[in-house]
């Protein structure tokens, strides 16, 4: 019996579902499982080299190589010859796709975008092109932050308009690669039709797509058709083509204010009637509540981390010169992982947990430099460092030069 292949989550960030656009940065020592993306993403190879897998199409990966993976298609990394380091960009390839026919197609033409990358996934870029791309990774990552490090970035006016022309830009670029060069994978062996059906589901899930059209379609029995789906998601037939229908209607409930009329003629559903009753049976909610609660929620957690901000970053600075003063302890305090804490200092004041710490014991220590005659080793032990040593690293870090020097420099310009 086949195994079940780990399916991602549909959001392209795992901290803030509102995010259309996710960027962060990989890196790969070792062969990895199976995936299926249920976003589209960008990959970005800038250093190492080995084989991807898409879709049972094994392709070399060297620097410079630009991946672009659709929905519902199966990767896996298949060798690791030197490591390899990649950026991310996973967006909704929804949103994308009706801006670029809607807004950018002025010449009426019609486009496969999704079909071409689909056939062509992998391409190589020459130095001029990997220069285009890291411009546009940097802007977008200005804008959203770098997800492993949970960067957090103000709000500009216009993000999203902003992002979106980045991803289309970076859709630009890779078409243009792709029709001016020949691809240069390599296929293990002749990819089995039955690897598409996935891909052939999501992108037409507002069809009325049934078992007896996908067995006529693939030249495959309708149980082995169930058989497949099931042993590689885990979901039924009917199942899968409501997960999909249903993470598309989210997509829209989120993103925009189309009705639910017009969400049920695009996602495959009778009408709002028939999409709130599969809806609510499967989320738990009717759909309009899930766009109410779902934007009150965004309201009431932004309100809850200002507030808890403020906590944290008052705790800090009633604290800092206790000597076990930690990162560790913070975080337990206010039950976060430090990860989380960190993401909400560099927010706040632009700065991790160490740097703050650091910065206000410093400034308090060149209070006590020029207003008492206190030994510094003193204190050193006073502002929290329990040696001198850490205390002077710290101090040249930040002021550039030693605490005698200081004291010496601050009292001869005063005198």
């Amino acid at each position: 019996m086949s195994k079940l292949i780990e399916i991602q989550n549909q959001f392209c960030s795992n901290y803030d579902r509102k995010k259309f656009c996710g960027f962060d940065m990989e890196v790969t020592e070792a062969p990895t499982k199976p995936l299926i993306h249920q976003t589209a993403r960008f990959l970005f190879f800038m250093k190492g080299h080995g084989r991807l897998v898409v879709d049972d199409i094994e392709y070399e990966i060297k620097p410079y190589t630009l991946v672009a993976i659709m929905p519902w298609e199966i990767t896996k990394i298949s060798a690791v010859e030197e490591p390899l380091q990649n950026y991310r960009i996973v967006y909704n390839s929804e949103v994308t796709n009706n801006i670029i026919k809607t807004l950018y197609n002025t010449d009426n033409e019609i486009l496969d975008i999704i079909d071409s990358i689909t056939k062509h996934p992998v391409v190589y870029c020459n130095s001029d092109e990997a220069n285009q791309i890291r411009y546009i990774l940097r802007d977008i990552r200005s804008e959203v932050g770098m997800e492993s490090f949970m960067e957090e970035t103000n709000e500009e006016e216009m993000g999203n308009i902003f992002v979106i022309s980045k991803v289309i830009e970076l859709i630009v670029i890779f078409k243009r690669v792709m029709n001016k060069s020949q691809m240069e994978g390599r296929r293990l062996e002749k990819s089995d039709d039955k690897n598409q059906m996935l891909k052939y589901i999501y992108s037409h899930a507002s069809e009325k797509l049934t078992l007896n059209r996908m067995s006529d379609l693939f030249y495959m029995s309708e149980s082995a058709i169930s058989k497949y789906i099931q042993d590689t998601t885990g979901l039924t037939f009917n199942d899968l083509l409501n997960e999909i229908r249903i993470e598309k209607a989210i997509t829209f409930l989120m993103y925009t204010d189309l009705t639910l009329n017009e969400i049920a003629a695009i996602t495959g559903y009778v009408d709002a009637s028939h999409i709130s009753k599969v809806f609510a049976s499967r989320i738990g909610t009717t759909p309009n509540e899930y766009r109410k609660i779902y934007r009150k929620m965004n309201r009431i957690v932004k309100e809850k981390e200002r507030q808890l901000s403020y906590e944290i970053i008052t705790y800090i600075h009633n604290n800092f010169d206790q000597e076990d003063m930690n990162v560790a302890s913070v975080a337990s305090r206010f039950q976060l992982s430090i990860v989380e804490l960190n993401r909400i200092l560099i927010m706040q004041v632009e700065k991790n947990f160490d740097d703050l710490i650091n910065v206000l014991r410093i400034n308090k220590a060149c209070e006590l430099l020029l207003s008492t005659d206190e030994a510094i080793a003193d204190i050193a032990i006073e502002i929290g460092y329990n040696n001198t040593k850490t205390f002077s690293r710290n101090f040249m870090k930040i002021k550039n030069m030693t605490p005698g020097v200081f004291r010496k420099s601050i009292a001869l310009q005063e005198k």
